[in-house]
């Protein structure tokens, strides 16, 4: 089997013809549009492929990012645009490149792994549903005390704006000045549209709502995809967003750890339902992680309880003990528990006490950072 490697600046024409062709970006993105985001070194260096008769014909997309949990930090990566060519599927190709790509992100301190799909190839590979969103939709009808507030778009380039909104957040992806320019073309696969929230000219809250690239564009629907600044300002500003006369419907989703914006919600006589945070989720490595977490543990646990608390993780498998007390889990059983999600494994005993007490760990949506 041809062994995975990263792509060669000859075979960027031949790659983007056959990520086109398997998910019919055609309908969306201009070729060249493709071809200059695959050219970003950037986006070299982190794009895996299997060549096979002289050009690319299975591909992986890697994005690494940084996460902020209460100020604790820690590496996540993403994978996108995972495709093989119909004519070269069955050989074992995507499971060679992905086992590749997965020893690549441990080496390089990856923590957790983001998949936006959730398919055999990645259930074998022990990525599982995990995650909490709250759910709900809010139409036209909306109404509610807008109190001074204004909405207007702005564009990617206006992050400056929307910055020190999204740097306040306790639970988010560290963005610096210019990430979106270094973002993979298809960041924006689901043409989001910027909305700034304004009280006179003080930026109080943004919302990234989303057309969504599979839905007919008739449907006048947008999703919430991504949100910083105040809740409150960010529920009442809707009906000034419905007023523009663009959208009939927005489907709201608040993250599990995201308490006031699912007080407020509530308070304005909306029903929420429980999802997990969509796609799928693998612990990469979870003594590392709960290292980088130590901070956010040690306000939560006494100090005589964190010494008895370990984590050890070999292959596939990982153990957590507490004293006497251990509990052992394969990879895809342990993304639920650390993350939250109905197949989280119940735990009895002290050893279930205290990881109801630290887990599930808070987890932002992808948003911008959507691969």
């Amino acid at each position: 089997m041809p062994e995975p490697r990263r792509v060669q600046l000859n075979e960027i024409d031949d790659l983007a013809d056959m990520i086109t062709a398997v998910f019919g970006f055609e309908k969306w993105y201009p070729r060249e549009q493709i071809i200059a985001g695959l050219r970003k070194p950037v986006t070299r260096r982190d794009t895996l492929i299997i060549a096979e008769d002289g050009k690319p014909v299975s591909h992986i997309r890697v994005v690494y990012n940084r996460l902020s949990v209460y100020g604790c930090e820690f590496k996540v990566a993403s994978i996108g645009a995972v495709s093989t060519r119909a004519e070269y599927r069955g050989r074992g190709y995507a499971g060679a490149i992905l086992d590749f790509a997965l020893e690549e992100m441990f080496d390089r301190g990856v923590k957790i792994l983001i998949v936006s799909g959730d398919r055999g190839l990645y259930r074998r590979n022990h990525c599982a549903r995990a995650g909490r969103l709250y759910e709900t939709v809010v139409g036209r009808g909306f109404a509610s005390p807008i109190s001074g507030l204004s909405v207007r778009r702005v564009t990617p380039d206006d992050w400056h704006l929307l910055a020190p909104l999204h740097q306040a957040e306790s639970v988010r992806f560290v963005r610096p000045a210019g990430f979106i320019s270094r973002l993979p073309f298809w960041w924006d696969c689901e043409h989001p549209e910027l909305w700034l929230v304004e009280s006179g000219r003080q930026p109080v809250a943004y919302a990234m709502l989303s057309v969504g690239w599979r839905r007919e564009e008739s449907k006048r629907r947008r999703e919430l995809h991504d949100y910083a600044g105040s809740r409150a300002a960010l529920v009442d500003a809707l009906p000034a967003i419905f007023a523009t006369g663009e959208i009939d419907e927005i489907g709201i989703r608040a993250t599990g750890h995201d308490s006031e914006l699912v007080h407020v919600l509530k308070q304005r006589g909306l029903s929420l339902h429980e999802r997990t945070l969509g796609g799928t989720h693998r612990i990469i490595d979870l003594p590392g992680l709960m290292k980088a977490l130590q901070p956010y543990l040690a306000g939560r646990l006494p100090a005589r309880e964190l010494r008895r608390l370990s984590f050890e993780q070999t292959g596939a498998g990982c153990v957590i003990r507490f004293g006497d007390e251990a509990l052992e889990l394969t990879l895809s059983e342990a993304a639920p528990l650390v993350l939250g999600g109905p197949k989280a494994p119940r735990v009895s005993g002290d050893l279930g006490r205290v990881l109801s007490t630290i887990f599930p760990i808070p987890f932002p949506m992808p948003g911008f950072n959507y691969v």
